[in-house]
């Protein structure tokens, strides 16, 4: 999820375009490449474009919920074209925002930026597709943006039914100081964006966390600890045994999935 590695040749490169950079540099590795749902192998997706912002998007069957997915800081939205299918194959409905510099997302890539847009796609969820309750589904960087959305005034008298977070982290500092300890006294350039441990707190709504037992990027202990710290008294915790950090969504992790969407 992140390559805190780069923060090396940054700060060889000099202090102050490190300064500038560091959260660019250190945190988003997204693939611009545009391809549409179509092109991706779900037609029942639909691409939509709002200022800059790329989307797709599809109706929920009558009654059920809609996932508001927040993806990971590599790849793109194409890559993640199985898990939507299989949400689609349940009823569900998805709307997945691409950040800006994935998919073919425009913008300033900031992690203020990237929650401004989570703010006002969430307001506009009524507007995109069937009116239901929501559930939010953060993957790895996307935990901590689905967190601070569920904790900020824009979810207002409609705040959403569960949330899923796949992989997810107590904070970005936290973070880079257990991979890289040595770079500890440096890692403030960052400031502390996503801070989940905080946002958790605030958050009662039924919860389930997904973690790989063998992840080398995110420690399976923060998903613990994000566990044990929200307030929630419905809430699972599933790690998913000799997983990693990028082959959690195995058959044992849909199951339980499933079974938790199934409620709302």
């Amino acid at each position: 999820m992140l390559r805190l590695v780069v923060f090396l040749a940054a700060v060889f490169a000099g202090t102050t375009l490190f300064a500038l950079s560091a959260e660019q540099l250190l945190l988003f590795h997204f693939d611009p490449t545009r391809i549409n749902p179509e092109a991706a192998g779900e037609p029942r997706l639909r691409e939509i474009e709002r200022e800059g912002l790329v989307l797709w998007v599809a109706d929920p069957a009558p009654g059920r919920p809609t996932i508001l997915y927040f993806h990971g800081n590599a790849g793109n939205l194409a890559n993640r074209i199985a898990r939507f299918s299989a949400f689609l194959d349940r009823g569900l409905g998805v709307i997945a925002m691409a950040y800006p510099g994935s998919s073919g997302s425009v913008g300033k890539q900031n992690s203020q930026t990237i929650q401004e847009f989570a703010e006002v796609l969430y307001l506009q969820v009524p507007a995109l597709v069937t009116p239901g309750p929501i559930i939010l589904y953060g993957e790895s960087l996307g935990t901590g943006v689905a967190l601070q959305l569920a904790a900020s005034d824009a979810v207002g008298e409609s705040p959403p039914v569960a949330i899923v977070l796949e992989a997810p982290y107590t904070s970005i500092l936290d973070l880079g100081r257990q991979i890289y300890p040595r770079l500890g006294p440096y890692l403030h350039w960052l400031g502390d964006p996503w801070v989940s441990r905080e946002w958790i707190t605030m958050q009662d709504t039924p919860l389930l966390v997904l973690h790989g037992t063998e992840d080398r990027i995110i420690p399976t202990q923060m998903g613990r600890d994000i566990f044990r710290l929200s307030p929630a008294t419905d809430k699972i915790l599933h790690l998913v045994a000799g997983a990693g950090h990028n082959n959690v969504w195995q058959v044992s992790a849909q199951e339980v999935l499933y079974r938790f969407l199934q409620r709302f």
